[in-house]
């Protein structure tokens, strides 16, 4: 099975002319005469990615997120550095058995355009494969609808605004700019996931060298101190925390890895591409969550490191760096979830295994992106549009029944006391920490 597969990916990249991220870039001097008007922002020509700009970066964006800005120092606080370095090795050798299964059907029996869904039907049938690939497409739906309705209310909550309409026009405008983004090709997506992973690193730089630069001793951050790091070594969990529950809350931050394998229809070399940008994407990502855990535990007192949830954007040079990283983190999963989603949905309707969904597997021009190709080709959408739209409904839904949406729900005084004082029930999490931020903020 793995021969055909292969011969197929063969014969599809010599008959068809591919590029790669930055072939245009190359082919500047014809560009360049033409007027600004006149220069194709939608990019219908087949794509083909590598190793670092295709899986690594994508893979990066998705692990790297929301709960390592947020949830560190709670880590720290209730088990201590020793404990949380195990924990946090514990969670990415989790992830890596997941990581290490994808790669061997990869490169045992070859990988088609539906990513982690073709990787199952190949395994355990067509059946099996529909079934959990469309609770993936919907759980990446429901994940899209959270990251954006959380980034809103947290904007809202900064800028002020209290309606709830606010929040649903801004969670709006920015599904459908990240739609936009992908409807105007692969190429896009790739480029502003490099645009956003260096963001990112920006964001962990300014935590480094904001652990050396100053200190803010009211807030708990009384810099590098042997005594403090071994007080802070062992377990000191608060009421109703267990290494369990803190096991729980800090799992999601390894749940990203798979990001890379539903790349596998825009890749160069599948088979070589995946296993090498998601380990390293894996353990790179693992090298900064003890590094976040180590520092965190040697420069904060436990009683910060408990209630504190934003206590390393104290610790940052420049905080707004370190509030940008967290929301573009946001984002960034978000988008990932809208590319990879219509994409499985794409080849699940082409392989007719719901034969009512079979309609969803026309594409569109040589990339034959998961675009309904009739009438006009390059206005409707039915993959990429219906897969947004999940999204949409689901954040609609929360507001009305007043579901929040939260990365986690970690049990604290300091958190509880925020509930009971605001007088408008419990506050979402993104809310309540941008909250903490501004009101801190000279």
């Amino acid at each position: 099975m793995a021969e055909p597969l292969k011969r197929e990916a063969a014969d599809t990249n010599t008959n068809t002319h591919v590029h790669d991220l930055f072939h245009e870039d190359a082919q500047g001097g014809r560009q360049s005469s033409q007027p600004w008007w006149r220069i194709k922002l939608f990019v219908w020509e087949p794509v083909l990615f590598g190793t670092w700009d295709g899986v690594f970066t994508t893979c990066m964006i998705n692990i790297f997120g929301v709960v390592l800005f947020l949830r560190t120092g709670y880590l720290v606080g209730n088990t201590g550095v020793l404990l949380g370095m195990f924990l946090v090795s514990l969670v990415v050798l989790v992830a890596l058995v997941a990581v290490m299964s994808g790669i061997g059907v990869c490169e045992q029996c070859g990988v088609g355009s539906g990513g982690i869904y073709s990787m199952i039907s190949i395994v355990l049938g067509g059946r099996v494969g529909g079934t959990v690939g469309l609770l993936y497409v919907f759980g990446q739906c429901v994940a899209g609808a959270m990251y954006i309705t959380g980034f809103s209310e947290s904007v809202a909550e900064l800028l002020g605004l209290q309606s709830q309409w606010a929040v649903r026009g801004m969670s709006a405008v920015v599904l459908l700019a990240l739609l936009g983004i992908n409807l105007a090709g692969v190429k896009w997506i790739v480029r502003l996931q490099l645009l956003l992973l260096a963001v990112l690193a920006v964001s962990t730089l300014d935590f480094v060298i904001g652990t050396f630069t100053h200190l803010d001793p009211e807030n708990g951050f009384i810099g590098y101190s042997a005594g403090l790091l071994s007080s802070n070594t062992m377990p000191d969990y608060t009421t109703g925390e267990t290494f369990f529950t803190v096991f729980g809350v800090f799992f999601p931050a390894a749940t990203g890895v798979m990001a890379g394998f539903n790349m596998s229809s825009d890749l160069q070399r599948p088979e070589h591409n995946i296993p090498v940008g998601t380990l390293a994407a894996v353990f790179t990502s693992w090298f900064l969550y003890l590094v976040f855990v180590f520092l965190l535990g040697a420069i904060c007192t436990r009683e910060a490191l408990h209630y504190d949830f934003l206590i390393a954007e104290k610790v940052s040079l420049v905080g707004f760096l370190f509030l940008l990283g967290l929301y573009i983190s946001s984002l960034a999963s978000c988008m990932g979830g809208l590319y990879g989603a219509p994409r499985i949905l794409q080849c699940i309707a082409q392989e007719r295994v719901i034969p009512a969904l079979a309609f969803l597997g026309r594409g569109v021009a040589k990339s034959y992106d998961p675009l309904l190709p009739h009438n006009c080709p390059r206005t409707h959408s039915h993959g990429d549009v219906l897969t947004p739209a999940t999204p949409a409904a689901v954040s609609d839904l929360s507001q009305w029944a007043g579901m929040r949406p939260q990365t986690s729900w970690p049990k604290s005084k300091l958190q509880n006391k925020r509930r009971k004082g605001d007088g408008q029930g419990p506050a979402p999490l993104c809310a309540l920490e941008a909250r903490q931020a501004h009101s801190s903020a000279p």
